[in-house]
């Protein structure tokens, strides 16, 4: 029986990406692009940590069964942080007009006509909710595959007989 540890390492980044996230809203520093791009490392880091920890804990184990509970790990920190920004949406939503204001500005940067912004505005706000949780699990998914490769690849695995 292997030691399986995706769901501790889960909620843990889970935990720590909600609280990121907070101190970021609380410091209104959430629309930063670079405040994005800490929170995908350390979705990264938590992810490549259970591999690592997974491989340590249980001797022999193959690139396959290391990769998939990085995979497994990915999956419990996505379901979890999908709730956890349903839960900030609504105790803050002020956070959706922050989000579409900043799509306004960079739309208009781009130089983007009126009335192109105006329909892009309302299709964004009437379908918010759809689009930030396919946005988490979309960009969660794809990150945390290759996380989990990465920590698959470097996570102690058993040693080929040689013959």
């Amino acid at each position: 029986m292997s030691n399986k540890n995706h769901i501790p390492y889960g909620i843990v980044t889970a935990l720590v990406l909600f609280v990121y996230n907070l101190v970021m809203y609380f410091m209104k520093l959430n629309m930063e692009r670079w405040t994005g791009w800490v929170g995908m490392l350390l979705l990264a880091v938590g992810v490549i940590l259970a591999c690592l920890d997974f491989g340590k804990k249980n001797a022999g184990q193959t690139f396959g069964t290391i990769f998939a509970n990085g995979f497994k790990t990915t999956a419990v920190i996505t379901v979890l942080s999908i709730l956890l920004t349903v839960v900030m949406l609504i105790i803050f939503p002020d956070m959706k007009e922050q989000t579409l204001e900043a799509a306004r500005k960079q739309m208009e940067l781009n130089k983007t006509p009126e009335d192109a912004i105006q329909k892009a505005l309302e299709l964004t706000s009437r379908m918010y909710f759809v689009f930030a949780i396919g946005g988490i699990l979309f960009t969660y998914m794809i990150l945390g595959v290759i996380a989990s490769l990465i920590g698959a690849a470097v996570a102690p695995k058993e040693q080929k007989a040689q013959g």
